[in-house]
């Protein structure tokens, strides 16, 4: 009977003893003013706490093929590509449902906890939405980093904290990413190391800038070209990454001097140095962690498979001591408002 069906829209994981694992789920509110339905399991296997919690609810009643959004907790984020199995070997849950990790406590205090969001559904996709408008963006899904992990050996997952509302319940915020490897939590990526990943993996990073002079910025897009410098015997003995970003100028003080070329030239300068210490800072960080997690030799192996097919050294052996430049550029488009005020001098 549809009508029946509790539709679980987000799904927790946690770590529990002797291996097992302590599977939360939580459905959404519709438009009956239902209570959602909050119900967690421990079991040895996934599959096995999932069985648990049809017998909880009643036999054939929850819908884990709707699920939205996956949340790790921290300890279980160390066994994510234990995780990631499961999901693909499942029948009913997807791989292209959004992935997240817990920086700190158990994903199912989140989901089923005393202070959990009345809607946690709906306040991991909000999330979901600032991520992907304001930075770091995107919001990888669990296809996303199963493919890193096995190609690049390594991925980011979009990290998450929690706040307080007013009413005291938890709120789920981005906090960066998580870094991944096959042998688990490798570290995060916080401030301009997390806006630099975005970059890498086809987002903004953030979308809103503050430049001097109580100037704003907002970013129209930015593209990143890596260009491998290849040695004399075929090996790769560095990268050149460049880092183009596009912007308008939203907001301006009274008397700001927007009206000639050189204002224009200073501001795509600094907007400039923005992006690519945003860039170099996720390059260094991937370095120093020897993890690829931003998929530049899978990109070199794509546009360049011949050389990179007979390199004579191998790219895991290779990625460490590479010399990587960073250079950035940013053109101003367009200046949404005015060069000169109309207000300038007024209550001075």
């Amino acid at each position: 009977d549809i009508e029946s069906l509790e539709v679980v829209q987000a799904l927790g994981l946690d770590s529990a003893e002797n291996g097992g694992v302590l599977l939360s789920v939580a459905t959404g509110s519709d438009a009956s003013g239902k209570e959602p339905v909050r119900l967690k399991q421990e079991a040895e296997s996934m599959d096995g706490a999932m069985r648990g919690l049809e017998e909880l609810a009643g036999r054939g009643t929850l819908f884990f093929s709707g699920t939205q959004a996956i949340v790790l907790g921290k300890e279980a984020a160390s066994e994510a590509a234990r995780w990631l199995d499961a999901v693909a070997r499942s029948k009913e849950l997807r791989l292209d449902t959004e992935l997240f990790v817990l920086k700190n406590g158990e994903a199912s205090e989140l989901l089923t906890g005393e202070n959990a969001p009345d809607d946690v559904s709906a306040s991991l996709n909000a999330l979901a939405d600032r991520v992907r408008s304001d930075g770091p963006s995107p919001v990888p899904t669990c296809a996303d980093v199963s493919r890193s992990l096995i190609e690049s050996g390594a991925a980011l997952v979009t990290a998450i904290d929690t706040a307080e509302d007013t009413e005291g319940k938890a709120v789920p915020i981005s906090d960066g990413f998580a870094i991944l490897t096959p042998d688990g939590l490798a570290g995060w990526l916080e401030s301009d190391e997390a806006l630099g990943a975005g970059l890498f993996l086809g987002g903004l990073g953030i979308s809103i800038v503050e430049l001097s002079g109580g100037i704003t910025a907002e970013l129209a897009g930015a593209d990143v070209s890596i260009n491998p410098v290849w040695g004399n015997n075929g090996e790769i003995t560095g990268i050149d990454v460049a880092v183009e970003a596009r912007g308008s100028i939203i907001e301006a003080p009274p008397g700001s001097d927007l009206g000639n070329a050189g204002s224009w030239d200073g501001l795509e300068a600094e907007l400039a140095d923005l992006v690519c210490g945003w860039a170099a800072a996720a390059l260094n960080r991937s370095v120093g962690l020897n993890a690829d997690f931003l998929g530049l030799g899978r990109y070199i192996e794509s546009t360049q498979p011949v050389k990179f097919e007979n390199m004579p050294v191998s790219w895991q052996e290779t990625f460490p001591s590479l010399e990587i430049t960073v250079s950035g550029s940013a053109r101003i488009l367009n200046i949404r408002e005015y060069s000169d005020s109309p207000y300038a001098g007024v209550n001075q």
